[in-house]
């Protein structure tokens, strides 16, 4: 097994100030990955050609404005958003090396076979092309039934020897305070959500019971979003400084490096080693 690169110790942090803005500070897991983007963008030739997998709803084009940005979901997906082709990530109809970076954020956890994406995304990429990556650690379940993965760095240097890629650079996004804030903002939308008498029907409870615990629990989620959602949660950012272990990280950013033309992978088969979807 090849040595992992070290991480790098600035951990997600954006600064006293985040070049975001606020909204950094109140999301700083979603700051760190935009930001992380926008670094790579810099790095990359004006007019390379981007691929950006499973995209959604496209956040990122923006940010590739200088590049030939191309995005790409999955038949059907969730968002009602334009994209130049529609694909399953390990059978992308695109010939060998075609693009300079691919672009792969918060999709990993939600493919039942990781290896043989990243094989796919490898064959797409041309021999010293990257792939620009992030990944949740902690956090909730979402996007079910399709949330199969959670990913440490560890595990992604392992996937990175399987499939065709070098890990260059990996970085965790913040620590057990931003993990917090984010956490805390949750909390009222939780409480409520347990008694909303417009899902009570489909959970076998009663309507009537539901609308009286709302009313009930009004004041205190009003409170509870003014005090976690809009004074604590912002706090928790810049108290992220203190946490200099990180081992509660929200996920992790990471680039990797495609092989040279050639390069054998594993003869491990995607998918071996997993739990079953």
């Amino acid at each position: 097994m090849t040595p992992a690169p070290p991480l790098n110790p600035r951990a997600g942090w954006l600064g006293w100030w985040p070049a975001e803005g606020l909204r950094a500070a109140f999301d700083p897991e979603n700051g760190r990955i935009r930001a992380f983007l926008r670094e790579e963008a810099a790095l990359l030739p004006p007019g390379a050609r981007v691929l950006d997998a499973s995209a959604g709803t496209r956040p990122y084009a923006p940010i590739f404005a200088a590049q030939k940005y191309e995005s790409c979901d999955v038949p059907g997906g969730f968002y009602k958003c334009r994209h130049d082709f529609e694909c399953l990530l390990d059978a992308i109809p695109r010939p060998d090396g075609t693009y300079e970076a691919v672009i792969l954020t918060q999709v990993l956890e939600h493919v039942p076979h990781p290896d043989a994406v990243m094989k796919e995304l490898a064959r797409v990429t041309r021999p010293g092309g990257s792939l620009l990556l992030s990944v949740p650690l902690n956090g909730p379940l979402h996007g079910e039934p399709w949330h199969f993965y959670q990913f440490t760095h560890h595990g992604l240097r392992e996937l990175a020897g399987r499939t065709g890629w070098n890990l260059a650079r990996c970085e965790k996004v913040g620590g057990a305070y931003w993990l917090l804030g984010k956490r805390l903002n949750d909390l009222p939308r939780k409480l409520m959500k347990q008694v909303d008498p417009f899902r009570a029907r489909k959970r076998g409870q009663s309507v009537a019971a539901c609308a009286f615990w709302s009313l009930v629990f009004l004041p205190f989620w009003i409170v509870g979003l003014v005090l976690l959602g809009y004074l604590l949660r912002p706090l928790c950012y810049w108290l992220d400084r203190v946490d200099f272990e990180k081992s509660f990280t929200t996920g992790y950013t990471a680039v990797f490096i495609r092989e040279p033309a050639g390069t054998p992978l594993s003869s491990q088969p995607a998918g071996a080693g997993e739990n079953p979807a």
